[in-house]
C-alpha cells in the first residue's frame, strides 16, 4: 500500500512545499506508522543460543547458492520498470506528465495482488513451483515493454508486470525456509541470501539508468528482461537440484 500511496502524496506536496519538506513529510508518516509496529512486536521464541553470522553448511549447498545468485540477477533487473516507466511514457510522448506519474502507483497496486495470491498458491504446491512461472511471466512481460507505444498498452503492461513481479518480492523468504535443513539456521541463511542479492538491487537500477542515457530505452528494457531471464534459469536449476526431474513434486 505504501508503494501506491507514497508517490501520490509526494506528487501532490512537492509543488507547494518543495522537495525537501515533501520528503520529510513521508519520513514523518513512516515514523508514525512504524512506531506502532516497533512498540507492539515481540519475539515469539527466544533463540536457544547466539546465532552465527554465517551458516557454513550453506556454503556447501548448491541449491542455496543457485537460488541466492538467481535473486541477485533478478533484483538487478526487476525494478527497472518501477524507476523508468514514467520517464519512458514522457520521453516517448505516450502520456502527459500528470498521467505518467500514476503508472508507478498502478504497478504497485497490481503488485499487492501479486504478493497475496501467489503466496496462497505456494502454500499448496510449493514456493518454487509458484516463483518460477511467476518470474518467467515477469520476464516475458518485461521484454514485451519494447513494443508498447500507446496509453492502453502501457497501463496493461504496468498491471501485468506489477502482478507477475509480486511473487519475486514476497516468496523468496519461504523458499529459503524450504532450502534450510532446520529452522535454527533460517535466519542466518536469510541474512546471507539478502546480503548478496541486495547488492544486485543496489547496482541494477543505476546501471539501467546509464544504459538509458547512453543508448536509449530499448537496450535498458533488454537488460531488464535478460537479468530476469538469468534469474529464471537459476531458479529452475535450484528446483532440479532440490527435487530432480519430478515435475509434479511440491517444492
Amino acid at each position: 500500500m505504501g508503494g501506491v500511496i507514497y508517490p501520490i502524496i509526494f506528487h501532490n506536496l512537492q509543488p507547494s512545499i518543495g522537495f525537501g519538506w515533501a520528503t520529510r513529510v513521508l519520513g514523518f508518516i513512516s515514523l508514525a506508522t512504524l512506531s506502532i509496529s516497533l512498540t507492539t512486536m515481540r519475539m515469539r521464541v527466544q533463540p536457544a543460543h547466539k546465532r552465527s553470522l554465517i551458516d557454513k553448511t550453506a556454503l556447501r549447498s548448491p541449491p542455496f547458492w543457485l537460488f541466492t545468485i538467481g535473486l541477485f540477477f533478478g533484483f538487478m533487473g526487476l525494478y527497472v520498470p518501477f524507476f523508468y516507466v514514467q520517464s519512458y511514457a514522457l520521453d516517448e510522448h505516450i502520456m502527459s506528465a500528470n498521467s505518467a506519474f500514476y503508472m508507478l502507483s498502478v504497478i504497485n497496486a497490481a503488485s499487492i495482488f501479486g504478493r497475496i495470491i501467489p503466496n496462497w498458491l505456494a502454500d499448496r504446491i510449493g514456493p518454487l513451483n509458484v516463483l518460477i512461472p511467476g518470474t518467467a511471466i515477469a520476464c516475458v512481460v518485461a521484454f514485451g515493454w519494447i513494443g508498447i507505444h500507446s496509453v492502453g498498452g502501457l497501463v496493461v503492461f504496468c498491471l501485468l508486470y506489477g502482478f507477475s513481479s509480486g511473487s519475486f518480492v514476497s516468496i523468496p523468504p519461504t523458499v529459503i525456509v524450504t532450502l534450510s535443513p532446520s529452522l535454527s539456521v533460517v535466519g542466518t541463511r536469510m541474512g546471507m541470501t539478502f546480503a548478496v542479492s541486495g547488492i544486485g538491487l543496489l547496482i541494477g537500477t543505476p546501471v539501467a539508468g546509464q544504459i538509458v542515457l547512453r543508448y536509449g530505452y530499448i537496450p535498458a528494457i533488454a537488460y531488464c528482461g535478460a537479468c530476469v531471464l538469468v534469474s529464471v534459469a537459476l531458479f529452475v536449476a535450484t528446483r532440479l537440484h532440490k527435487t530432480g526431474m519430478h515435475i509434479m513434486k511440491v517444492a
